[in-house]
């Protein structure tokens, strides 16, 4: 979706000053996918990313992103900005991705402005760039079943890790793809927050590996990888290129243009082919240790098409789940317990936080 950006549209809005034409501007910035909001943690959420390019010949600076509607959703500088964004300083033609999570609603209208500099001539010159409205959208997103059975597991992902799959873009034939954007690691834990009994370098010791993965909903298979072989301690795992990233992986197309990808499945595991229907809770593969990966875990994501990484990551709620607990401090993961809450929580049409511990099931 290409965003045409025009000076002073929203001081015009808001002053009644009026304005004709399109002014060629320093900067383009478009979305990479419209804003779609999930619940988490009882709040309405959208991830989505400004890409700015700098068109000029000048070298530009971003200093601040704002969003709003009629009020100020979200504003970001200094290190918080850079923190949130690929590149603060631009060379000509170079582009930055600002990675956007902002509280909304459903059909909203959402505007953005992004202040910046340019250097010319030996100068700083400031700019003030504001853009069209963007419409949230409205639909729901996918409500999946359980894609693990009984058990201990986080839920891990953190918007603002710079190797998450949140950050990590996908260039396929000159394109750039964010299939991670909504995606969960799930890691199976005791109850002490321990991943593996004794020598945690045998991945047979991992509470999580070689458990059942499920369909999490009715549809086809239309996409299978199985030629991945498994190292059976981590320090013998070899170094894969972006192209092998998922390991072993089954993709299902669950309709309306979603498909959901269950990735580093274990060898010899993969009970389904493509072309098959499968039904929720069939079970379609084990936990394994393939592709890019640190330990045995199943990733889950849904995209816009069937392609691993050249498509669109989109959100998607789990049917219900069970809050146990959460990390506030990833740093102590697999070290020791979680952040206990009183009694489980039922959660119910919700993506889990990030970082929680849950448990699907009864």
């Amino acid at each position: 979706m290409r965003i045409i950006l025009f000076v002073g549209f929203l001081s015009g809005m808001f002053t009644g000053a009026a304005f004709s034409q399109a002014v060629i501007n320093d900067i383009d910035v478009q979305f990479q996918q419209a804003p779609w909001p999930v619940t988490i943690d009882g709040l309405s959420v959208a991830y989505y990313e400004l890409r700015v390019t700098n068109v000029s010949s000048d070298t530009v600076r971003l200093l601040k992103v704002t969003v709003f509607d009629s009020k100020m959703l979200l504003v970001s500088e200094g290190e918080e900005l850079k923190g949130r964004t690929s590149a603060i300083t631009l060379a000509p033609r170079a582009v930055a991705i600002v990675y956007l999570e902002v509280s909304v609603k459903g059909g909203q209208r959402l505007l953005h402005s992004v202040d910046y500099v340019s250097l010319h001539a030996g100068k700083e010159i400031s700019h003030v760039y504001n853009h069209s409205p963007v419409d949230v959208t409205k639909g729901a997103p996918p409500v999946l079943g359980a894609p693990l059975g009984d058990g201990t597991w986080a839920a891990i992902y953190e918007p603002v890790w710079a190797r998450g799959h949140r950050r990590v873009v996908f260039t396929i034939d000159g394109v750039d793809y964010l299939p991670g954007r909504f995606a969960i690691d799930f890691m199976r834990l005791d109850s002490a927050g321990h991943y593996a009994s004794g020598n945690e370098n045998v991945i047979a010791n991992w509470y999580g590996y070689g458990n059942p993965v499920l369909a999490v909903a009715d549809g086809v298979v239309v996409g299978t990888r199985t030629d991945f072989v498994e190292s059976p301690t981590l320090s013998g795992h070899p170094k894969y290129t972006s192209v092998d990233a998922t390991g072993n992986y089954v993709a299902i197309d669950i309709g309306h243009d979603q498909v959901v990808f269950c990735e580093h499945l274990k060898p010899g595991s993969i009970r389904v082919a493509p072309g098959q229907k499968v039904s929720k809770g069939d079970v379609i593969g084990a936990v394994g240790f393939t592709g890019q990966s640190t330990g045995p875990h199943l990733h889950l994501h849904v995209a816009n098409r069937n392609a691993p990484l050249g498509a669109e990551g989109i959100p998607f709620v789990f049917e219900s789940f069970r809050l146990l607990g959460r990390y506030p401090d990833f740093g102590v993961f697999g070290k020791g317990p979680w952040e206990g809450i009183t009694g489980a929580v039922g959660v119910v049409k919700e993506r889990p936080g990030k970082n929680v511990v849950i448990g699907f099931g009864k």
